[in-house]
């Protein structure tokens, strides 16, 4: 057993830390947050590097890397903020779909031009009255000749409005199908169809990349944009599951320490009665837990990494390292934003926006009440 690195992982860590600091480093992230603004210079950065191609196998002009290289590419992206992280990950992982379930056309069409950058992709699957019960979905898609009519509405779309996205969606063809989730497809739905709207929603996160409510009134889909077989959509949407939650728990991992690493800092150097914070013991126990928790917790992520790698089954250690990384993240900030007093509320604090984004992240990619509900199950509890 080897819990190091390799010394082809570590040469890719230095690279990720190097371009993270270069190109999506603190005051970048914290501008594009503040003015609401798409990373568009650290996507290019990013597409020169080549880095789209990292999950696409070599047939199409990609690295072919498994989930420990991606984990660390997510980890050391989202230092700053997992907003950074995710103006990479959520195309990529979503692209893994076509990779996984495209056909071959489908995957000549569409992978080399997204490693080129000229295509993006993203997940929409949550509707207003199907979130966590994603088998409930209610958008209609009625097969017409060589078409698919498309009907409802999709919400909390993340990158849906981006140019040249391809949305990978969730359609119901069957209302009576029993179960419910045999009546799914998946249709890859171009952003720019007539018949779409977008509209971007003003959420407290996710202010960077951007998340829409998408409206679809008679959207013509063609035929040869359905996703795996016909009716068997489900089994697409869960099949990337495994690897959007983890790289959740990496980007969750790599905030955290940033988080941890600036409150360290400042206990260090904030003098409250004539003595540092940190000395004080429920702040210096508070943050060593915090500490402890960030070392086991970063063991277990790569642990699910190394699974994914070896393509063994993980659902249960992916739920739970999203219950653990989800609140990690969340626990460090909250701590960040009580130690610095009124500073933390400020933007140059960015205690305030780890804060935000650990909100987000214990509701988006699978709330947290409702993994521990999937656990119970696994674990034979119910």
């Amino acid at each position: 057993m080897d819990f190091s690195f390799t010394e082809e992982q570590e040469m890719w860590r230095k690279t990720m830390q190097d371009f993270t600091e270069k190109e999506a480093g603190r005051e970048y992230t914290r501008m594009c947050d503040l003015e609401q603004r798409y990373p568009q210079e650290l996507w290019d950065a990013g597409v020169k590097q080549g880095f789209l191609g990292l999950l696409i196998p070599q047939e199409y002009g990609g690295m072919g890397a498994d989930a420990i290289m991606f984990s660390i590419f997510v980890e050391c992206l989202a230092k700053y903020s997992y907003e950074m992280a995710s103006v990479f990950h959520v195309p990529m992982f979503s692209a893994t779909n076509v990779v996984d379930f495209g056909t071959k056309e489908q995957q000549e069409k569409y992978l080399p031009r997204f490693i080129r950058g000229e295509q993006r992709f993203s997940i929409s699957m949550t509707e207003p009255e199907a979130g966590s019960d994603a088998a409930s979905i209610t958008t209609s898609a009625v097969l017409q000749d060589d078409h698919f009519l498309v009907n409802g509405q999709k919400q909390y779309s993340t990158g849906s409005h981006l140019p040249g996205n391809i949305m990978v969606m969730s359609v119901r063809t069957d209302k009576d199908a029993v179960p419910p989730r045999k009546g799914i497809n998946v249709l890859l739905v171009p952003n720019d169809l007539p018949g779409l709207q977008l509209v971007r929603l003003p959420l407290i996160a996710r202010r960077a990349m951007g998340t829409c409510s998408v409206f679809l009134s008679d959207v013509k889909v063609p035929r040869e944009n359905l996703l795996g077989e016909l009716n068997g959509g489900w089994e697409v949407l869960t099949g990337h599951l495994e690897w959007e939650r983890q790289t959740v728990c990496a980007a969750c991992c790599g905030e955290a320490q940033s988080c941890l690493d600036d409150i360290m800092d400042y206990a260090k150097q904030r003098v409250q009665f004539r003595q540092t914070i940190g000395k004080f013991q429920d702040v210096g126990h508070r943050l060593v837990d915090l500490w402890c928790e960030l070392q086991a917790i970063r063991a277990f992520t790569y642990k699910i990494a190394w699974m994914i790698t070896e393509h063994i089954p993980c659902v249960k250690e992916v739920s739970a390292g999203k219950v653990l990384t989800t609140q990690l993240l969340h626990n460090c900030a909250l701590a960040g934003m009580e130690f610095m007093g009124g500073y933390s509320l400020l933007p140059d604090s960015d205690f305030e926006r780890h804060w935000r984004n650990s909100r987000y992240l214990l509701v988006g990619g699978g709330a947290t009440e409702v993994q521990r509900y999937v656990l119970t199950r696994l674990l034979g509890l119910r």
